[in-house]
């Protein structure tokens, strides 16, 4: 068929053709393909096919290969067949010819003001032979063997297949890889040893390794992008040591801590030394007196302020923990890092054991040593006892130490010393893999906003997945580059060897390059699971969104905590001024004389016991205090209007001392927070007072021994047992509050922003510092920066309970549910 010089005007797009071309951007075309003739041609005439000029490569969109993808699909499949002998006669090729199925048309990509985006190449033709009807019949067309120029010997056409096998390829790495066997990415390795022949394709592979931080290369190769430690040494400013530690960790503090321990023990030992050689201590003059105050109320508080401050060195602990196990190079393949280990301290009448369970016996000796302190309190109430001496013919009461007890505390003082010791070394030469105290809820979305593992977290926010059962994942926290972009150095927790997880924008959503859990890349739709429709019942179900509350803090237990609490109280009172029985005194029916050693078995029960029962009700207040600190941020992220980062995001009461969250609450409205922690601070009064408000003393008008208590002492004793109790009806509570699971550990917290969009938020990539941090999310109008806990469309696409930031009127971006079923 013989155009001439006429010039093509259209083409007819019902009738595609699928032709063969040198091509400018590509050498992945072979002479496999050639146009198919039109209807009009003849069968008798020989065929001449012309090859048209593929158009400038545009960049492609993620569409636009999915379509090439799907188009693909549309060929029919053919089948290979043997080589007929080019003899074969035109009618026989001709039939073969009839039997090629029709294409399908193919959409012209690249449309230049309504003309056909191809070319006629008039000078380039190609003469096909004719195939017999034997070999036609789903078969391609191939040239001659004669008619194929011979390889050029001793050339390895290696790197050219391998450009080839690429570029047909290529469409993959934009819409993420395709269902594979499980043996199919160790087939195709990265790393490709094979000769260049000068073509720079091969040495152009290599170089997407650029010099940058140091890591370890992957022990398999792996066609995904990989995650690998990386450890800068240059540029501090921007990848500053991870070596941060709180301040209550820091060697100004503990020394501090140090000297208080020192001068106590210095103080125990001349008390248990002087009395010795001495007659007492000082002059007994009386009940309620200053001298009476000092020893028997001042060295209790004494001891009480340093279990304060050993509270706050254990919340600092508990709090970087998890970080300083991610971070420690040991072999971490164990998920209870994240899921077993509490942010702050849930139990203190307990000692906690779990950091002997992750190699790390210092600070379970420091835990063990910590919750013997706590006995303290209890045995300064008894320290010092009177007792009657003969001086110079005067027969005199004087204070003196019970030997016994002033070498015990001597001994727990001194084991406190070598803890702190040990926290000393321990922070002060050690790598804790943080750049500052990780103390709310924004700190978290900066460590993981490009974890790896976060699939692990699918269903997590309703608890229908068992946290605790995830696969062994070796996790890491610190600096990070990935496989293909080495110069990439970014901070967080990741697993190391495993592909990164990635996400496209496409038209305003963010979308996982990789491909979706439940979804069918190939046949672009989603999977139907039962899993997946039971998170979609559940995350609108309000039982299941209001299901979780600490035990303690639930409605049969706080009721019961309300009526002990009450019964208690007024049995208290009851006994104490009916009859006038504590002003009056009663019998101590022990042994009330004091022994050689300071030692009187009456005083002892009647100082031990009741300061030991006001540091139970001390330390059952503190888990309160600490969970209604900790359920503050979501509480004003339960808020239908929302409320600001620093509100939600940026709260961080968990790392203030109770002095401080006491006025911080106070401040910003939350006044139950505010009256629980100053509760727990104040409650501090109960051992102090109810160990040095009974003493054993002589009554010369009943010639007998009495115990009697300082009136001062115990009216306020009384009040302060009121409060206490009455605080019990304060602790209900509201439904803002509830949860679906629990949130001590850095797992839960997770799960709750696994597939949030905060992750792909700039104020969370990357902060210098905490002060960065902040100045991004505070720099929004809080009109325009609105944040709450509800259902949300997640990075997957689907929809997730959990935190995100509040839409725009209108918007169905994030729904805080109010208790209604979907």
């Amino acid at each position: 068929m013989n155009l001439g010089d006429s010039n093509l005007k259209s083409v007819n797009t019902s009738r595609p053709q699928l032709v063969h071309s040198d091509s400018k951007q590509s050498i992945t075309a072979s002479d496999d393909y050639y146009s198919l003739a039109s209807e009009a041609s003849s069968s008798d005439e020989p065929r001449t096919d012309r090859r048209y000029e593929t158009p400038p490569m545009h960049t492609r969109s993620a569409d636009a290969s999915r379509d090439a993808l799907q188009s693909e699909a549309t060929i029919p499949p053919l089948r290979p067949i043997k080589h007929k002998d080019p003899a074969d006669s035109s009618l026989d090729a001709v039939q073969a010819e009839a039997t090629i199925p029709p294409l399908r048309p193919i959409k012209n990509r690249y449309p230049v003001d309504g003309e056909p985006a191809i070319a006629i190449n008039r000078d380039n033709t190609v003469r096909r032979k004719p195939v017999s009807r034997a070999s036609s019949e789903g078969t391609i067309i191939r040239r001659p063997i004669d008619e194929i120029s011979p390889p050029t010997p001793g050339v390895d056409d290696t790197p050219y297949i391998q450009f080839a096998i690429d570029q047909l390829t290529r469409d993959e790495e934009v819409v993420g890889p395709r269902h594979r066997g499980a043996g199919s990415e160790a087939s195709y390795p990265v790393d490709r040893i094979i000769p260049d022949q000068g073509l720079g394709y091969v040495g152009s592979r290599q170089q997407r390794q650029p010099p940058g931080p140091t890591g370890r290369r992957p022990d398999s190769p792996l066609t995904n992008d990989v995650l690998l430690p990386a450890e800068p040494t240059t540029q501090i400013f921007r990848y500053p040591k991870l070596n941060f530690a709180p301040r209550p960790l820091r060697f100004l503090s503990l020394c501090a801590l140090l000297i208080c321990c020192l001068l106590m023990i210095a103080g125990l030992l001349f008390c248990a030394i002087w009395p010795t050689s001495h007659d007492g201590l000082w002059q007994y003059d009386g009940v309620g007196t200053s001298r009476y105050f000092v020893f028997e109320y001042l060295p209790t508080l004494l001891a009480i302020v340093i279990i304060i401050w050993l509270f706050v060195i254990q919340c600092a602990i508990h709090r970087i923990f998890p970080y300083l196990v991610l971070s420690s190079g040991r072999s971490t393949h164990n998920s209870g890092i994240l899921h077993d280990l509490t942010l702050f301290p849930t139990n203190h009448l307990i000692p906690n054991l779990s950091f002997f369970k992750y190699q790390e016996p210092l600070l379970g000796l420091c835990s063990v040593i910590f919750w013997l302190s706590l006995f303290t309190v209890p045995l300064q109430s008894c320290l010092f006892q009177t007792r009657y001496y003969a001086q110079e013919g005067l027969e005199i009461w004087r204070w003196t130490a019970v030997q016994p007890i002033a070498w015990t505390l001597f001994a727990l003082y001194l084991l406190l010393m070598i803890a702190l010791l040990l926290l000393l070394f321990q922070f002060a030469f050690r790598q804790t893999g943080l750049k500052w105290d990780p103390v709310c809820l924004a700190d978290i979305l900066t460590l993981v906003h490009r974890s790896n593992f976060l699939s692990d977290f699918d269903g997590s926010e309703t608890g229908r997945t068992a946290l605790t059962g995830q696969s062994s994942k070796a996790l890491r926290l610190g600096y990070w580059m990935t496989w293909r972009r080495a110069a990439d150095t970014f901070y967080g927790i990741g697993e190391e060897n495993a592909p990164v997880r990635r996400y496209s924008s496409e038209e305003g959503k963010t979308n996982p390059l990789t491909e979706p859990s439940g979804f069918d890349l190939e046949g672009q739709r989603p999977i139907k699971s039962s899993s997946f429709d039971g998170l979609q019942r559940d995350i609108y179900n309000p039982v299941m969104r209001y299901r979780w509350l600490p035990w303690f803090l639930r409605d049969g237990f706080v009721v019961l905590w309300i009526v002990i609490a009450f019964v208690l109280m007024i049995a208290f009172i009851v006994v104490s001024f009916v009859d006038k029985a504590v002003q009056k005194g009663f019998s101590p029916d022990l042994p009330a004389p004091t022994t050689s050693e300071g030692f009187s078995p009456a005083d002892f029960l009647y100082s031990f016991i009741p300061s030991l029962v006001g540091m139970i009700l001390f330390l059952l207040w503190q888990p309160i205090d600490m969970y209604f600190r900790a359920l503050q941020p979501f509480a004003n992220l339960a808020d239908t209007r929302g409320t600001s980062a620093e509100l939600s995001l940026l709260l961080d009461y968990m790392a203030c001392l109770p002095i401080e969250v006491t006025l911080r609450a106070m401040v910003a409205g939350h006044y139950k927070v505010a009256w629980t922690s100053f509760i727990s601070l104040i409650s501090i009064t109960l051992p102090i007072l109810g160990g040095g408000v009974f003493t054993a003393q002589f009554v010369v008008s009943l010639q007998d021994v009495r115990i009697a208590a300082s009136m001062p002492g115990y009216y306020a004793l009384v009040v302060f047992v009121i409060i206490y109790a009455l605080s019990f009806l304060t602790i209900w509570p509201t439904r803002k509050r509830h949860l679906p699971h629990n949130i001590s550990t850095l797992g839960q917290l997770i799960s709750f922003i696994y597939q949030s969009r905060l992750l792909a938020d700039v104020a969370f990539r990357e902060p210098r510092s905490k002060i960065d941090l902040v100045t991004k999310l505070l720099a929004v109008p809080v009109s325009e920066n609105r944040y709450a806990f509800g259902v949300y469309i997640g990075l997957d696409g689907k929809e997730h309970l959990g935190i995100d930031r509040l839409a725009a009127s209108g918007s169905k971006k994030l729904l805080v549910t109010t208790g209604t079923v979907r």
